[in-house]
C-alpha cells in the first residue's frame, strides 16, 4: 500500500500525518536518550533513618457505659510497640468481662473495640489521653446477640434526622412514634453523656430516614434502612412496642435478636408500660453507640 492510501484509508492529512509521525520519532528518540540515563542524576545517599522510639505516657480514664465515670490508670510505651489494655486489669466490677473499647480523649475517635477481654493498639509518637469503655452488666443482657449479628450504626452517625411519610394508603397517629423517639434519646442521653441523639422532624419532608404506616410483609412492622413502618390494625401497646422494635432495628442494623421479633426481648410486654423500651434494650442500644 502507497503512503496516499494509507493516508486515504484512515482519513488523515498528509500535514497532519507528517506531523505526527515527526513527533513519534522524537518521542522514541527522547524515550532511548532517557533510557541511557544521560542527563540523569542517580541518588546514592543513605536512606532516611528509622524514628527512633521514645517513651510515652498514656493515661487512661475508665468509663461504665451506662454509669459513668468508675477509675483510671497510667502506662508507660515505646513509641510504636504494642499497648495492651485489659478489662481484668482495670479494677472496674459489674462490667462484661469481654468488651472494652479505647477511644482517643473525650469519647473521640475509636482506637480500638475488642470483644476478647483486652485492647491493643500502637503506642503514639506522644504521650496522650485516652477513654477506656467498659460495658455494664444486667440481668438478661447478653452483648453477644449484637456481636453475632455485626450490630453498627446505620450510616455511620450518630445523630439522626427522621421525618414523617405514610406508604400503601396507610396512616395513623404519630403518639407511639414519638413515645418510641422519646424512650431511645431518654436511652442514650445519660447525664454524664450523650451517645447520640434522634430529632424528629415529621414534616421535614427530607432526613436520614422515614417512619410511618404501611404494608409490612405480612407482618406487624419492618425496617429498610430509609423508612420503618408498623402496620395500622396494631391496636393498644403493640403500635409502640413495635416502632420500638423498627426504630431499634433499623439504627443498630440488626435483625430479630435471639432469632425471634425483637420487642419481645427489648421491650416491657405487660403491665401499665407495655411496649416501652426495657433495660435490656436501652443497654444495647447504648452498647452499639459506645463500641462504634
Amino acid at each position: 500500500m502507497s503512503l496516499d492510501e494509507e493516508l486515504i484509508k484512515e482519513k488523515i492529512p498528509r500535514r497532519s500525518f507528517l506531523k505526527k509521525t515527526v513527533s513519534t520519532l522524537g518521542s522514541i528518540a527522547l524515550a532511548g536518550w532517557i533510557g541511557s540515563g544521560i542527563g540523569c542524576k542517580s541518588s546514592t545517599g543513605p536512606e532516611p533513618p528509622e524514628p527512633v522510639p521514645v517513651q510515652v505516657t498514656l493515661n487512661f480514664e475508665v468509663y461504665n457505659h451506662i454509669q459513668g465515670y468508675k477509675n483510671q490508670l497510667t502506662k508507660t510505651a515505646m513509641s510504636g510497640e504494642p499497648v495492651a489494655i485489659r478489662v481484668g486489669e482495670l479494677g472496674v466490677s459489674g462490667v462484661d468481662q469481654d468488651r472494652i473499647a479505647v477511644k482517643e480523649d473525650g469519647f473521640g475517635k475509636l482506637v480500638k473495640f475488642s470483644n476478647t477481654g483486652e485492647a491493643i493498639f500502637t503506642a503514639p509518637k506522644q504521650s496522650m489521653n485516652y477513654d477506656v469503655i467498659l460495658f455494664n452488666a444486667y440481668p438478661g443482657v447478653n452483648y453477644n446477640w449484637m456481636d453475632e449479628q455485626d450490630s453498627q450504626l446505620y450510616l455511620e452517625k450518630r445523630n439522626y434526622v427522621v421525618y414523617r411519610k405514610d406508604y400503601d394508603g396507610q396512616t395513623g397517629p404519630e403518639t407511639p412514634w414519638r413515645e418510641a423517639f422519646d424512650q431511645h434519646n431518654e436511652a442514650l442521653n445519660l447525664g454524664w453523656i450523650q451517645w447520640g441523639r434522634i430529632d424528629r422532624q415529621p414534616s421535614a419532608g427530607s432526613g436520614d430516614f422515614s417512619y410511618g404506616y404501611g404494608y409490612c410483609f405480612g407482618g406487624m412492622g419492618a425496617h429498610l434502612g430509609d423508612h420503618v413502618l408498623i402496620e395500622q390494625s396494631l391496636t393498644g401497646p403493640a403500635p409502640m412496642g413495635i416502632a420500638n422494635a423498627e426504630i431499634f432495628e433499623n439504627i443498630t442494623c440488626v435483625d430479630d435478636i435471639t432469632g425471634v421479633s425483637s420487642h419481645k426481648i427489648i421491650t416491657i410486654m405487660g403491665g401499665p408500660n407495655a411496649g416501652s423500651l426495657n433495660e435490656v434494650g436501652k443497654h444495647l442500644l447504648a452498647y452499639v453507640f459506645a463500641k462504634e
